[in-house]
Protein backbone atom coordinates (compact mmCIF):
# COMPACT_ATOMS: atom_id res chain seq x y z
CA UNK A 1 0.00 0.00 0.00
CA UNK A 2 1.47 3.20 -1.13
CA UNK A 3 0.00 6.32 0.56
CA UNK A 4 1.71 9.80 -1.13
CA UNK A 5 0.90 12.61 0.93
CA UNK A 6 0.84 16.54 0.61
CA UNK A 7 2.95 17.23 -2.69
CA UNK A 8 5.63 18.91 -1.91
CA UNK A 9 6.41 21.41 -5.00
CA UNK A 10 9.35 21.43 -7.03
CA UNK A 11 13.03 21.97 -6.06
CA UNK A 12 13.10 26.18 -7.09
CA UNK A 13 10.11 26.00 -4.71
CA UNK A 14 12.78 25.49 -1.55
CA UNK A 15 15.57 28.04 -0.80
CA UNK A 16 18.64 26.73 -2.72
CA UNK A 17 21.53 24.64 -0.33
CA UNK A 18 23.70 21.59 -0.69
CA UNK A 19 21.34 18.34 -0.41
CA UNK A 20 22.49 15.69 1.30
CA UNK A 21 20.19 12.57 2.09
CA UNK A 22 20.02 9.90 4.81
CA UNK A 23 18.81 6.15 5.26
CA UNK A 24 18.39 4.62 8.51
CA UNK A 25 16.30 1.73 10.05
CA UNK A 26 14.81 1.56 13.43
CA UNK A 27 13.42 -1.03 15.13
CA UNK A 28 9.92 -0.16 16.03
CA UNK A 29 8.53 -0.13 19.53
CA UNK A 30 5.27 -0.16 18.82
CA UNK A 31 2.58 -2.37 19.82
CA UNK A 32 1.19 -4.15 16.71
CA UNK A 33 -2.27 -3.50 17.95
CA UNK A 34 -1.91 -0.31 17.87
CA UNK A 35 0.54 0.40 14.45
CA UNK A 36 -1.66 1.26 11.97
CA UNK A 37 -2.93 4.46 14.15
CA UNK A 38 0.50 5.37 15.34
CA UNK A 39 2.42 5.15 12.24
CA UNK A 40 -0.76 7.37 10.79
CA UNK A 41 0.23 10.18 13.65
CA UNK A 42 4.03 9.78 12.57
CA UNK A 43 3.10 10.21 9.21
CA UNK A 44 0.65 13.02 9.40
CA UNK A 45 3.54 14.90 11.62
CA UNK A 46 6.15 14.13 9.01
CA UNK A 47 4.43 15.14 6.39
CA UNK A 48 4.12 19.07 8.14
CA UNK A 49 7.68 18.77 9.76
CA UNK A 50 9.25 17.62 6.79
CA UNK A 51 7.39 20.29 4.88
CA UNK A 52 8.43 23.13 6.98
CA UNK A 53 12.27 22.05 7.07
CA UNK A 54 12.18 21.67 3.22
CA UNK A 55 12.82 18.07 3.72
CA UNK A 56 11.70 15.27 1.08
CA UNK A 57 11.72 11.50 1.94
CA UNK A 58 10.14 8.15 2.12
CA UNK A 59 8.82 5.94 4.81
CA UNK A 60 8.04 2.69 5.20
CA UNK A 61 7.25 0.40 8.06
CA UNK A 62 7.30 -3.30 7.76
CA UNK A 63 5.48 -3.81 10.88
CA UNK A 64 8.60 -4.40 12.86
CA UNK A 65 10.81 -1.83 11.36
CA UNK A 66 10.75 1.89 9.73
CA UNK A 67 13.39 2.56 6.93
CA UNK A 68 13.24 6.61 6.23
CA UNK A 69 14.99 8.43 3.73
CA UNK A 70 15.71 11.70 4.16
CA UNK A 71 16.88 14.45 1.94
CA UNK A 72 17.76 18.35 2.25
CA UNK A 73 19.76 20.48 3.93
CA UNK A 74 22.26 18.88 6.43
CA UNK A 75 21.03 20.95 9.37
CA UNK A 76 17.50 20.06 8.84
CA UNK A 77 18.19 16.19 8.36
CA UNK A 78 20.18 16.13 11.96
CA UNK A 79 17.36 17.85 13.75
CA UNK A 80 14.94 15.57 12.32
CA UNK A 81 17.27 12.70 13.04
CA UNK A 82 17.70 13.87 16.68
CA UNK A 83 14.02 13.78 16.90
CA UNK A 84 13.50 9.99 15.72
CA UNK A 85 16.51 9.63 18.30
CA UNK A 86 14.91 10.55 21.43
CA UNK A 87 11.39 9.38 19.72
CA UNK A 88 10.34 6.17 22.13
CA UNK A 89 8.89 4.34 19.08
CA UNK A 90 12.50 3.67 17.48
CA UNK A 91 15.08 2.12 18.70
CA UNK A 92 18.16 0.52 17.61
CA UNK A 93 18.68 3.18 15.08
CA UNK A 94 21.26 2.26 12.08
CA UNK A 95 22.40 4.74 9.79
CA UNK A 96 22.76 2.85 6.38
CA UNK A 97 23.45 5.44 4.06
CA UNK A 98 24.21 9.27 4.06
CA UNK A 99 25.98 11.52 2.17
CA UNK A 100 25.82 14.57 -0.71
CA UNK A 101 23.11 14.31 -3.30
CA UNK A 102 22.97 15.78 -6.75
CA UNK A 103 19.66 16.03 -6.80
CA UNK A 104 16.02 15.41 -4.96
CA UNK A 105 15.50 11.55 -5.44
CA UNK A 106 11.32 12.46 -3.70
CA UNK A 107 11.28 15.73 -4.88
CA UNK A 108 7.62 15.70 -5.29
CA UNK A 109 6.84 14.73 -1.37
CA UNK A 110 7.56 16.35 1.75
CA UNK A 111 6.75 12.34 3.09
CA UNK A 112 5.73 9.68 0.96
CA UNK A 113 4.46 6.07 3.24
CA UNK A 114 4.40 2.79 2.11
CA UNK A 115 2.62 0.56 4.66
CA UNK A 116 3.70 -2.99 5.60
CA UNK A 117 5.11 -5.88 4.04
CA UNK A 118 6.73 -8.81 4.73
CA UNK A 119 8.93 -8.90 1.66
CA UNK A 120 10.32 -5.92 2.36
CA UNK A 121 10.83 -6.84 5.98
CA UNK A 122 12.37 -9.90 4.93
CA UNK A 123 15.54 -7.39 3.02
CA UNK A 124 15.67 -5.11 6.24
CA UNK A 125 15.89 -7.42 8.47
CA UNK A 126 18.68 -9.29 6.08
CA UNK A 127 20.58 -5.78 6.03
CA UNK A 128 20.10 -5.48 9.96
CA UNK A 129 21.43 -9.12 10.43
CA UNK A 130 24.45 -9.93 7.76
CA UNK A 131 27.89 -8.72 8.87
CA UNK A 132 29.12 -8.91 5.59
CA UNK A 133 30.13 -5.06 4.38
CA UNK A 134 29.27 -6.36 0.71
CA UNK A 135 26.15 -7.85 1.90
CA UNK A 136 25.03 -5.03 3.65
CA UNK A 137 26.01 -2.68 0.57
CA UNK A 138 24.06 -4.65 -1.22
CA UNK A 139 21.23 -4.35 0.87
CA UNK A 140 20.94 -0.78 1.34
CA UNK A 141 21.21 -0.29 -2.19
CA UNK A 142 18.12 -2.33 -3.23
CA UNK A 143 16.35 -0.48 -0.40
CA UNK A 144 17.26 2.86 -1.57
CA UNK A 145 16.19 2.03 -4.73
CA UNK A 146 12.81 0.26 -3.47
CA UNK A 147 11.94 3.05 -1.85
CA UNK A 148 13.25 5.28 -5.40
CA UNK A 149 10.48 2.74 -7.14
CA UNK A 150 7.45 2.89 -4.49
CA UNK A 151 7.99 6.92 -5.15
CA UNK A 152 7.44 6.70 -8.73
CA UNK A 153 4.07 4.96 -8.26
Amino acid sequence: MVDQLNRFGTAQDRKDSPLNSLLYISRSTIASQAAEAVVAEIVATSVARNAEAGVTGALLFTGTHFAQALEGDEAAIEVLMQRVSSDPRHEEIVIVEQGPLDQRRFDQWSMVYFGPSQFVSRHVTRLLNDPSPTARRRAADWLGELLREFNAL
